[in-house]
């Protein structure tokens, strides 16, 4: 069993470990669909030798906020991807609600005191989608559509964390990992023809993750400081597309108010590029966003505790013009053994 010194350090640094390094990509793309960059569960962080979180989360993220640049508009006018005939339809269709919802298991196991390997694996990954398709003049209507969601497995993600640094008020932890391809990213839409990239459960790509975390212990065992930048290296899939890279920057604190109870808050960041479909620069896609994440965690046993976090917009802008996140909310469940 973890004394509850190292419960309360494995707590202050999984704080600063962000979404990036636990499932799939963090998506900003043609239908509005930013998957989530909502803070992990308590998986994240360096575990002592042979010791083992398990950690089950669920995310629901709505986007129905239409935004020019960093202004709000009255409608989102964004391109198809239209991937058999290679060609990017510009103005296709008007952005009205992105809902993704997402479930995820990830398991962590101490090699040495200083080396943890993570596994994060997003088993259901649900988008439901509305538009208004088939706009092909200025002032059109369309027609609604709300059946070109995707349900279905995500991209699985091995990640390795090695504390670079380690002492009594100090720690800092270094990260790399693999997304891997595992997830669904040529699903049909109701027409027949491959959906949209970002409403799939997976990208079709390898990527490549580098983090750092700092953790600074101002008041042992009660109040702990940190800040953490993460870099998703996106690759090409097979299908000549291309998500851009992703940075993650956050800072924030996480305070003990009891041996049961804990809350955190932050600051978070996410810069977005560009996605690129036969290298040329797809519309309506990337951009920088910045969020506040108050959370809360309750020990429920020694080994056992629940935790839930809310993320709230403060700034958001958008290349051209797209959705943007209202709100998000994370719960979930760890287990230590």
């Amino acid at each position: 069993m973890l004394s509850s010194s190292k419960v309360k350090t494995i707590y202050a640094v999984f704080l600063s470990i962000v979404c990036l390094l636990s499932f799939n990509p963090i998506v900003e793309a043609a239908c509005g669909g930013a998957n989530c960059s909502l803070l992990t569960g308590s998986q994240d962080g360096v575990l002592g030798k042979d010791r083992f979180v398990m950690d089950l989360s669920y995310r629901y993220v709505l986007s129905e906020n239409p935004h020019r640049g960093s202004d709000s508009t009255n409608q989102a006018l964004v391109p198809k991807v239209n991937f058999e005939t290679r060609a990017l339809e510009l103005g296709h269709h008007n952005e009205i609600r992105t809902i993704n919802k997402l479930a995820q298991f990830d398991i962590s196991y101490g090699v040495t005191d200083k080396l943890t390997l993570s596994m994060n694996m997003p088993f259901f990954n649900d988008r439901y989608h509305e538009h208004f398709d088939g706009i092909e003049n200025v002032g059109d209507t369309g027609t609604f559509n709300n059946t070109d969601g995707t349900t279905g497995f995500g991209d699985v993600t091995l990640i390795a964390k090695y504390a670079l640094w380690q002492t009594t008020k100090h720690m800092f932890v270094g990260g790399v990992g693999i997304k891997f391809a595992t997830g669904d990213y040529k699903l049909k839409d109701t027409s027949g023809s491959i959906n949209e990239p970002t409403l799939m459960p997976g990208t079709g790509s390898y990527d490549a993750i580098l983090s750092g975390i700092y953790n600074y212990s101002a008041i042992p065992n009660k109040l702990n400081i940190f800040t953490s930048v993460s870099h998703r290296f996106a690759t090409e899939n097979d299908l000549d597309y291309q998500f851009g890279d992703t940075t993650l920057i956050d800072a924030g604190v996480g305070y003990v108010l009891t041996k049961k109870v804990s809350v955190s808050g932050q600051v978070n960041m996410r810069i977005s590029g560009r996605d690129q479909f036969i290298d040329a620069n797809v519309p309506s896609t990337g951009g920088e966003f910045i969020f506040i994440t108050p959370g809360v965690r309750l020990a429920v046993y020694d080994d056992v505790s629940i935790y839930s976090h809310v993320q709230l917009p403060i700034y958001q802008r958008v290349n051209d013009v797209n959705l943007v996140e209202d709100y998000g909310v994370m719960l979930g469940a760890s287990y230590n053994f």
